[in-house]
């Protein structure tokens, strides 16, 4: 009878069923049960505010989770954190189940959300682990783009769970769905980080890399642009829903298949970039994605402005559009900006992913009460915000570039004098 370790995957190349699954548990466990959270309230007999901290604490938890365990991981390795969490998932999701009022619920939450953080960085790390470059893109792209069909698949699957069963049931759901992960990670998941490429476990060491990748313009470059284009995809996240049902009156119903079409849109791009990104490369579609939504924000903004000057309200249909747009875009922005954020940072691609996506999920979560402070009776307010951030995030691409050419032109003209003062060819360094 083989032994355990033999049943256990042994290649060195993950499958990237298990890559979905390890880190596409975020939309899953967030959206599935918003729906539920009235009779969630009612059920434990607390407060609408303590019903809303529970989804506070597993999106809290979510960034967390990606800052420290990803660094972690470039120390102990992948495969024992992720299996780790999968189980510390599972086990949360089973409290959660039971939890017998809404504080306790509310921590459970938080510790599931931290374990899927851990889920979602080191899956990141792993792709880069595991592939080169070019086909490493490509796994981003497909991992992006059925990420992106979480948020309409999850509500869906939620509401079917609760036609038949209560909020319980849904953790209950979600229990199952942390066995998957389990699995997953044990047959599907290898060790992609050998012991001779990990730079010490300790706090010590954990803090160095962080910091070592936090003053790496080179690598926090591409972080500083997607966090911006994230500040203005979330602020669309935030505002849309209030925005579009106040202006426009629609009901909840047709928000939702607003929202699905531009998930939908989303996840087609991504899977365009992933076909199109070993020809065009990365810095090409991330510039294509970010272009398009710019384009789609001002389109927006165009409308807002003359809502508020005119009359009459421009048309839902030429506003669904620019926000579709707007959110495909997204779908080419995204996986560039983690390919490209990925193999800056490879000397330890688990503090990369971990930096890369936590600090884009904060500044995204930040942002995302903005447009419910300033204001939804107009459009106004949310178009100016995405239109902002998105304006900066161009500047600060075109600036990056603008010295990137800078500095090519420089070592061309410093070589081109050496050449011509007679040095040999051996001794150009620039």
């Amino acid at each position: 009878m083989p032994s355990l370790p033999g049943l256990l995957r042994t290649s060195s190349r993950p499958l990237t069923a298990a890559l979905v699954i390890v880190t596409g548990v975020g939309p899953i466990a967030t959206d599935s049960y918003v729906a539920a959270l009235p009779a969630l309230q009612v059920s434990l007999h607390t407060s609408a505010a303590v019903a809303q901290l529970t989804l506070t604490a597993f999106i809290i938890g979510m960034a967390g989770g990606q800052i420290v365990f990803g660094p972690v991981s470039d120390g102990l390795g992948r495969r024992g954190l992720l299996l780790g969490g999968a189980v510390v998932f599972t086990l949360a999701a089973a409290l959660c189940a039971v939890a017998p009022s809404g504080p306790f619920l509310v921590a459970a939450r938080l510790v599931q959300g931290l374990a899927a953080g851990s889920g979602i960085a080191i899956g990141r790390a792993v792709v880069g682990d595991a592939y080169p470059p070019a086909e490493a893109a490509q796994r981003y792209g497909t991992l992006a783009s059925i990420t992106f069909l979480g948020p309409v698949l999850a509500p869906a699957a939620g509401g079917l769970v609760l036609a038949v069963g209560d909020w319980r049931a849904l953790f209950a759901v979600l229990t199952g769905f942390g066995v998957l992960m389990v699995l997953a990670t044990m047959f599907g998941l290898p060790e992609t980080l050998p012991v001779t490429q990990r730079h010490g476990g300790g706090l010590g060491a954990t803090v160095h890399r962080m910091r070592d990748l936090a003053g790496d313009w080179s690598f926090m470059r591409h972080v500083a642009v997607q966090c911006l284009v994230v500040c203005g995809f979330f602020t669309y996240i935030g505002g849309s829903s209030f925005v579009l049902q106040e202006v426009y009156g629609i009901s909840e119903g047709t928000y939702a298949l607003v929202f699905a079409v531009n998930a939908v849109a989303m996840a087609v791009t991504s899977m365009l970039f992933r076909l199109t990104v070993g020809r065009v490369g990365a810095v090409r579609l991330r510039l294509t994605g970010m272009i398009a939504s710019s384009v789609a924000v001002a389109g927006v903004l165009v409308c807002a402005l003359a809502e508020h000057q005119g009359p009459g309200t421009p048309p839902l249909a030429v506003v669904w559009v620019l926000l579709t747009v707007l959110v495909g875009g997204m779908g080419l922005t995204i996986p560039s900006a983690t390919t490209l954020a990925q193999e800056a940072g490879r000397r330890s691609r688990g503090t990369a992913a971990a930096l890369q996506g936590g600090l884009s999920f904060a500044c995204g979560a930040l942002v995302t009460p903005l447009t419910g402070l300033l204001g939804f009776g107009t459009l106004l307010p949310m178009a100016g915000l995405m239109s902002g951030f998105f304006a900066l995030a161009m500047l600060l691409l075109a600036l990056l570039r603008g010295a990137a050419d800078a500095g090519v032109a420089s070592s061309t003209s410093r070589r081109t004098m050496r050449e011509t003062s007679g040095y040999p060819h051996s001794r150009d360094h620039g």
